[in-house]
């Protein structure tokens, strides 16, 4: 290198920094290039990882011996179910160790109790039938209560699983919603129909919870009852009822999303009156939290079965039959002691009320004429009724029990027998042989 006396002190400090800057780029570059690889045989990239994991959870680390020091929440919370019903999913806890290595075979037979409120909200394990039961952990340290029923008391409460290493809690909940606590009946437009006729629609019911709520996918079931016995003295061995389409008493229909249920149609048999048919669904008893139990296997139902009113309704009358007057005789210008009478029945032999029964006699030779106003003349006065002198005919309406009874029937003085009769429309008509007994002679 050249002397650089002759260089102005300036350049020399400059030339001397380039090349100390020089010397120091060769020892580093010297020194990446020869630096050692991470490990023996490593030919580029990540370094091999030789020692444990630095947490010290990994399996290598793991002692042979770990047994449990606490307790942890597997499963079952917090969740709600129906009263009576399981609950869907299990409750379940494991014995575990806080180092994160599993725990070793010093776990297995460990007991854990599960405990639920022994009153008010709460449940029934399957396996014990009471709100406790005790399990022995497996090898693994895993502990799975046996299916947990609700019991009848609607509310919140902690179901608590206890072991030597802790306790943990369950969040549960047992609702009354979608539980029929209340059955509305729908009302009928006609709650009657004409013996061996069909009833123009069917029963029908909406079902609802405590709140309120619809309760859909519920079966209830309706009950055709019978009526009592006749109060008018009839012969007729069976009483008043129906029979829904297939026959049976009794048929069972299950709620849609509206909570409504329809019963099959059905057809009234043959005897007239009234009888009560009723609806009923399977009782799950909400207790309100009072913490009385009442299961449906005690018979008690939570919704009270409604009931409907139903009339089976005489048909059209076909046959008058008269009374014990049906013969008689009397002096003439008499009243005679018998009051003419008669039954009005349909094809069934059901009394047919209401029905208008005309009681006509002869009008001229013997004969005789009914008493009172309500007899009917051939003049028509304001209300088609009028007194005349001689009144052959008059009208009377059968009662509730198909009788029509005429007002009392005095002879004429002119001796003879001759026939009364009793008609109502294409019914058959009745007849009445009475006779004017002549002054002198017996009757």
């Amino acid at each position: 290198m050249a002397p650089m006396t002759w260089l102005p002190r300036r350049v020399r400090w400059v030339e001397l920094g380039l090349i100390m800057a020089a010397g120091l780029g060769t020892i580093l570059s010297g020194t990446l290039v020869g630096a050692p690889a991470f490990a023996s045989g490593a030919t580029g990239g990540a370094p091999t990882e030789t020692g444990s994991s630095p947490t010290g959870t990994g399996t290598s680390n793991c002692s042979s011996s770990n047994p449990p020091n606490q307790m942890t929440l597997v499963a079952g919370t917090p969740q709600t179910a129906i009263l009576q019903s399981a609950f869907a999913t299990g409750l379940q806890v494991a014995l575990t160790n806080s180092n994160g290595c599993a725990v070793t075979s010093a776990a297995a037979g460990v007991p854990v109790t599960f405990s639920a409120p022994s009153s008010g909200a709460s449940g029934v394990f399957s396996t014990s039938g009471s709100n406790t039961v005790v399990l022995g952990a497996d090898a693994s340290g895993t502990v799975a209560a046996p299916a947990f029923t609700a019991n009848t008391t609607a509310g919140s409460y902690t179901v608590t699983a206890s072991s030597q290493y802790g306790t943990v809690s369950f969040a549960l909940t047992n609702t009354a919603a979608g539980i029929p606590a209340r059955i509305v009946a729908i009302p009928l437009k006609s709650g009657s129909a004409s013996v061996m006729i069909r009833y123009p629609e069917p029963l029908q019911v909406k079902v609802l919870d405590s709140a309120g709520n619809p309760v859909a996918g519920t079966a209830v079931t309706f009950t055709l009852g019978s009526g009592s016995s006749s109060a008018c003295g009839t012969s007729s061995s069976s009483s008043a009822g129906a029979s829904f389409t297939g026959g049976g008493a009794q048929a069972t229909a299950t709620t849609g999303a509206s909570g409504v249920a329809s019963s099959p149609l059905f057809t009234a048999n043959s005897t007239a009156g009234s009888f009560t048919a009723t609806a009923a669904v399977p009782g799950k008893e909400p207790s309100g939290g009072s913490g009385k139990e009442n299961s449906a296997a005690s018979g008690s139902d939570a919704a009270t079965p409604v009931s409907f009113s139903l009339s089976n309704l005489a048909d059209k009358p076909t046959k008058l039959t008269p009374g014990v007057g049906s013969t008689q005789s009397t002096p003439a210008g008499t009243p005679f002691p018998i009051r003419l009478a008669v039954t009005v029945t349909d094809a069934e032999k059901n009394p047919v009320p209401g029905t208008l029964i005309t009681f006509s006699a002869p009008t001229r030779g013997a004969s005789g004429r009914f008493a009172g106003r309500s007899s009917i003349g051939h003049s028509r006065g304001p209300h088609h009724r009028a007194r005349v002198s001689h009144p052959y005919t008059v009208e009377v309406k059968t009662n509730g029990c198909g009788i029509a009874v005429a007002p009392a029937f005095t002879a004429n003085h002119q001796p003879g027998g001759y026939i009364v009769k009793a008609t109502a429309g294409h019914a058959r008509a009745a007849a009445f042989a009475l006779v004017n007994v002549a002054p002198g002679q017996s009757q």
